[in-house]
């Protein structure tokens, strides 16, 4: 076991919430994959998503009726087109499309068009039978796609980033943990842990027991580098373990007075195992 004195400096605290924990901006194609869209789906968002941007605030996702416009190739002028657009499917103003403020001195006005309101738009202007040029019905499927397949992607995202963030909570419940306990918890380190402070000493004992490997092997398969968190890597159900986990250890540490790291690690285990073995919730 580790002897440490009562004079032992006190790791620094580090920051919980970063930026570089959350997914935004546009997808790559990794990011798609861990969301388990098809290989079509894939294709079609990271074709697409440059030509059609996704405004992305809070939980609405809002869609340039300009840049709509250009990719539908619709023969009419915009104004007339877009006014159209909004009188037929009874948009309200702020509420289902918002008008930018023009650029200075250009008079240029552009809308921002809910996501479900584009699709829908998408969706109409190709089903006007002969009165529709082939190439608009053509563009009006594709683009319908693109959107179809998006907004799943933004779901699984929201989601996703939902799930990181728990973590990042239950981090800092579990840190609290490590800082009330930090002797008695580094006295319960095995000798044959040579490396890192308590913190990356118990975050690795948690990746350990979800992945099933160190965090070096899992950043060797998976091709990520060393100064990455794995965890942005890892899936939903993953991140929904991490969490649990981190809740249960930190009760294991401040309520049970465990403080062994190789017998808080069995017990981890086997809780684990026992919630995926039997597809219970967790205690």
């Amino acid at each position: 076991m580790r002897i440490t004195n009562k004079n032992t400096t006190k790791p620094r605290k580090e920051k919980v919430y970063e930026s570089e924990s959350f997914k935004d901006g546009q997808f790559t194609e990794e990011e798609l994959k861990q969301y388990g869209l098809s290989d079509n789906e894939i294709a079609t968002i990271l074709e697409y998503q440059s030509l059609l941007p996704i405004l992305q605030e809070n939980e609405n996702n809002t869609i340039s009726a300009k840049e709509l416009h250009n990719q539908l190739k619709v023969s009419r002028d915009f104004s007339t087109w877009i006014k159209q657009q909004i009188e037929d499917l009874e948009l309200v103003k702020n509420i289902d499309y918002f008008i930018d403020s023009p650029l200075k001195g250009s008079g240029l006005v552009d809308y921002q068009l809910k996501l479900s309101d584009a699709k829908e738009i998408a969706m109409l202007a190709g089903s006007k039978g002969g009165r529709t040029s082939e190439e608009l019905k053509k563009m009006s499927k594709l683009v319908r796609k693109y959107f179809i397949a998006i907004e799943k992607a933004f779901k699984n995202r929201t989601n996703w980033n939902t799930n990181r963030k728990n973590t990042l909570i239950n981090c800092k419940e579990l840190r609290g943990a490590l800082i009330t306990k930090r002797e008695e918890l580094l006295n319960g380190v095995p000798e044959w842990i040579t490396n890192g402070n308590l913190y990356s000493i118990e975050f690795s004992l948690l990746n350990t027991v979800i992945l099933g490997m160190s965090a070096t092997q899992y950043r060797k398969e998976h091709n990520i580098s060393s100064n990455e968190q794995i965890r942005n890597y890892f899936s939903e159900d993953q991140l929904d373990d991490v969490e649990r986990l981190e809740r249960y250890d930190a009760q294991l540490i401040i309520s049970q007075e465990i403080y062994s790291y190789e017998e808080r690690k069995q017990i981890l285990q086997t809780e684990y195992d026992r919630v995926k073995n039997r597809k219970t919730k967790w205690v």
